[in-house]
């Protein structure tokens, strides 16, 4: 019993993980069998292989090794440092995501289809056997993984090399370079729809939004000059294949993202001046690209007229411009009176953001229902035919009519089966084994087409786990939320998490969950649960190691 009493099976475990995470972070996003052919199976295939070839022994040696620690120390009656030291009180985030997992479980018990309930639809496989997986990535990396310092060195250098050769060759790809030939064989029409190593501009710019979120914030947080001139780089990169990556909702995670910058910043002048800068960063880097867009017209890759009006159009000089002349003028004023800069109400500046967000949603809102359903024409004489505020069945690349659809098909569902919803990943299998959402669906979209989601991730868990299953999926968001960003001055990590979950909900309210995104996201929640249980070195928890939360 001495290997139980040493702890070696949490060390075992804690090094399966990191291996884990690591792979994850840097060779997974530049696998790219076979190039964009099944791009999405190999994808999971890889994860799939690292997980069952990691997660799975470090989870024998985590709890195994627990358990039968505790029947050690039973049949001693020995309630010591070591047994009281494995009674971890459950977080508001632990209970919320032991919900989902419970919700998907029941949804996959009542599925009319378990078989596709359990793998998940052929391309995207996000079925029960998948959630499993994000769910115990979560616990291992929040309970089983000991977050030292090489750990940290390790996962962040590992993480920014292989996302910054991701953006890279996502830049390239949009000024007609492509280095490692992954255009060979893809017929020209198709090129705008594939980019870099991770294949559909939509999975693109899911990976993307949340990839840059860790470079984004420790770039807001640090203090040493080099670090923020290397991070300044890597954003630049980043913010530079957002503009041209030509997906609306990575615009919006954006949006997201500085939203939770800004509370962060409220914090004091300093953190205000590092708010200041990294939005400078991205609009720097949207006009930087829309300069060598315009530089070399014939190599550039035409992209559709938000990205173009991000990057080329007057507009956001005079948006670039307008930031400059306010931030020097902060500078100025901190220091000319650095004894009046400490804001006076920092709960006030949070709800007054927080107020004006909401309200500029209401307003968009309330603009789009007034012209879509004619009112303001038939009030003020006016009528705009503009994309963005016209909901029709074409609005959003079909997702008006898919949004719809969903709705009214969901509400057909009899009320345990709302409750449950159809099963994991089980849209597509539900929608087409009914022959009349099956005609509908192939009346839109033609018969050689296949509808497999929401295009909504949110409105997709409604359908697929019921209500129990997204109020649970919802409780994760806001609990991570919460306890994050209450956490931002503890760890970099927290904040990093807390401005993800909110990028990774912007953009996937116009999207679905998949495997070159929704990863990255569970692991970040478990590393920075991680630092919020265990903020300082502790040896009898870490077996020896330094877990550092800086």
């Amino acid at each position: 019993m001495n290997w139980i009493k040493n702890w070696n099976f949490k060390r075992a475990a804690s090094a399966l993980t990191g291996i884990w995470a690591f792979l994850l972070v840097t060779a997974f996003p530049l696998y790219a069998k076979n190039r964009y052919s099944q791009m999405g199976v190999h994808k999971f295939e890889f994860f799939l292989g690292i997980s069952a070839a990691c997660l799975l022994p470090a989870a024998f040696f985590l709890y195994g090794g627990k358990l039968h620690f505790l029947s050690y120390q039973k049949r001693r009656s020995d309630e010591g440092a070591e047994g009281r030291s494995l009674r971890c009180r459950l977080s508001g985030l632990d209970l919320a995501m032991l919900s989902y997992l419970a919700a998907c479980c029941l949804s996959w018990l009542f599925s009319s289809d378990r078989r596709q309930g359990w793998i998940g639809v052929s391309g995207w496989f996000m079925g029960l056997r998948t959630q499993l997986m994000f769910v115990l990535i979560y616990a291992l990396v929040s309970r089983g993984f000991c977050l030292s310092a090489f750990w940290k060195r390790a996962l962040l250098t590992g993480h920014l090399l292989g996302s910054g050769s991701v953006f890279s060759l996502g830049v390239l790809h949009r000024f007609g370079l492509d280095p490692l030939d992954m255009y060979r064989g893809l017929d020209e029409s198709y090129r705008l729809l594939f980019l870099s190593t991770i294949g559909q501009a939509s999975w693109y710019s899911s990976y993307v939004c949340l990839a840059l979120v860790p470079g984004a914030v420790l770039f807001f947080v640090s203090e040493k000059l080099w670090v923020r001139l290397t991070l300044g780089a890597y954003c630049m990169l980043g913010f530079a294949t957002v503009v041209t990556q030509n997906s609306d909702s990575a615009f919006a995670a954006m949006a997201a993202l500085f939203f939770v910058l800004f509370l962060a910043a409220c914090d004091g002048p300093g953190r205000m001046e590092r708010f200041f800068e990294t939005a400078l960063l991205m609009l720097g880097s949207f006009k930087i690209t829309g300069i060598l867009q315009l530089l070399f017209p014939e190599a550039a890759v035409q992209l559709d007229g938000m990205s173009e009006f991000l990057s080329q159009s007057t507009e956001t000089w005079i948006v670039f411009l307008a930031l400059c002349f306010a931030y020097a003028g902060f500078l100025f004023y901190r220091q000319r009176r650095p004894e009046k800069c400490d804001f006076v109400s920092k709960k006030g500046m949070r709800a007054g953001v927080c107020l004006l967000a909401g309200g500029a949603l209401l307003l968009y809102g309330g603009a789009v229902w007034l012209n879509t359903s004619g009112l303001s024409e038939r009030l003020w004489g006016i009528r705009s035919g503009n994309q963005y505020l016209m909901f029709d069945r074409f609005w959003g690349n079909s997702r008006g009519f898919i949004w719809k659809f969903t709705l009214e098909a969901f509400g057909k569902l009899p009320f345990w089966r709302k409750l449950v919803g159809v099963g994991p990943d089980c849209f597509s299998s539900w929608c087409y084994g009914d022959q009349q959402l099956q005609r509908q669906l192939d009346h839109f979209f033609g018969m050689n087409q296949t509808l497999t989601n929401a295009h909504n991730e949110f409105l997709n868990a409604l359908f697929c786990i019921g209500i129990l299953g997204l109020l649970a999926y919802l409780a994760v968001f806001m609990a991570a939320f919460r306890r994050f960003f209450a956490a931002r001055n503890v760890s970099w990590i927290a904040l990093a998490a807390a401005a993800g979950i909110c990028v990774y909900g912007a953009h996937n309210f116009f999207c679905y969950q998949q495997i070159c995104c929704a990863p990255y996201l569970f692991l970040l929640l478990g590393l920075a649960e991680n630092v919020r249980k265990f903020p300082h070195a502790a040896a009898h928890r870490t077996g020896g190691f330094n877990h550092t939360t800086s």
